[in-house]
């Protein structure tokens, strides 16, 4: 029988952003991953709820951890399970192992196009329109950070987001604020083109949604999941975007009403693979959530150097770390240049007040010295007049 501690050791650990809105977590691509190594290696892996990505070695979440290895991005860690699954003694099993190689290849295209496009949606309804973001999308990642991150990171995820949405078509322009009076009143309505304009470019967001909606409807056919009665990879990317655009209170429920309204045979896909892995008997465990510091503020160009050169980062990573580093390096330079300069009020001060005393000293001996020689003067006036009056 094996001890607790070499059970431990054996168990995978998924790091990935925190859980909400009874989702596994606040990221699509951390929700395949928890529904994929649930359905492969129930109850031998561990969820550990993150909010630093630095600490992965690609600086994206997820990442999986087991003994030495360490492996990053949803298609690194389905090859790493599925090499698992060859061997008969770790107990995971493949859910692509039916799968014949034509069906293989388009599980692989299919997938690659859910991440992009679906992601995109998704995106868009978290980032994109203003209502979301500042009402839910803001909120939710602020709740999660550790202060200071909570006051920066969310609008810098958004930025993130917003070259690949605008590239996408999907970034929704933000509605000009109206005109005020000194009284703070308005000075006229909301020019009637912005409206037309919002309006149209929401029109071009349904279309482009309902058309990449329409594919996986039609390729479903009717079917409780993509290739049989069982889950495959392509179901878990499917349902693990899908129900983000169902399940979180979207002030602006946009998505959620076409695939509702419009596509209900997605709503009852992403439904059944959410049912499938919950029925699985033996859940994951979630260990106890990281606790962060202040030293989590400093990056770490030093650590696993050879790995960083290895994952290419993007300009907006580089110029962000570029700026934590001068942040960082202002800060100590504003510090050091304010201790220095009270050290010198502090000299200043004390040499400024001996002068000062040695100038009073003078001036009571010039004092002492004027009345010394008048008090002379007055003695000789006296003598003077002594002898005078002897005469």
């Amino acid at each position: 029988m094996m001890s607790t501690a070499a059970t431990q050791s054996t168990l995978c650990t998924l790091h990935i952003w925190p859980s909400r809105w009874n989702l596994p977590s606040i990221d699509p691509t951390c929700i395949a991953a928890v529904f994929y190594l649930q359905l492969t290696i129930p109850g031998k892996f561990e969820v550990v709820e993150c909010t630093n990505p630095d600490v992965s070695p690609s600086g994206k979440l997820p990442f999986l951890t087991h003994g030495h290895a360490i492996v990053s991005s949803v298609p690194a860690i389905i090859s790493f399970v599925s090499s698992l699954a060859k061997s008969t003694s770790s107990g995971a099993r493949d859910l692509d192992a039916s799968l014949s190689a034509s069906q293989r290849a388009k599980r692989t295209a299919w997938c690659s196009h859910v991440e992009a496009n679906i992601g995109d949606l998704v995106a868009y309804s978290f980032y994109s329109l203003d209502d979301n973001f500042w009402k839910l999308t803001n909120h939710t990642i602020a709740s999660i950070l550790p202060i200071p991150q909570r006051y920066y990171v969310p609008g810098r995820i958004r930025e993130m987001h917003r070259p690949r949405l605008e590239a996408a078509g999907l970034w929704t322009q933000a509605a000009p604020e109206p005109e005020k009076d000194s009284f703070g009143k308005r000075q006229k309505k909301d020019d009637p083109k912005d409206k037309y304009a919002r309006a149209f470019e929401r029109d071009k967001v349904s279309a482009q949604a309902k058309a990449s909606f329409a594919l996986y409807s039609k390729l479903l056919n009717g079917q409780k999941f993509f290739f049989g009665e069982r889950p495959t990879t392509l179901d878990v990317y499917l349902a693990s975007h899908i129900l983000l655009l169902l399940d979180p209170p979207f002030p602006d429920q946009l998505m959620r009403n076409i695939i509702e309204e419009s596509y209900p045979t997605i709503v009852e896909h992403a439904r059944n693979v959410q049912t499938e892995v919950s029925q699985v008997p033996r859940q994951y465990i979630v260990a106890p959530a990281q606790k962060q510091s202040l030293l989590s503020l400093i990056p770490r160009p030093l650590s696993n150097l050879s790995q960083t050169k290895k994952s290419r980062m993007d300009e907006t990573d580089l110029q962000f770390r570029r700026m934590r580093w001068m942040w960082f390096a202002l800060a100590f330079g504003g510090v050091a240049c304010y201790v220095a300069q009270l050290g010198i009020k502090v000299t200043v001060v004390r040499v400024n007040r001996r002068p000062q005393r040695v100038q009073k000293r003078g001036a009571d001996q010039e004092h002492e010295a004027e009345v010394t020689d008048e008090e002379r003067g007055k003695e000789e006036d006296e003598d003077e007049s002594v002898q005078d009056g002897d005469e």
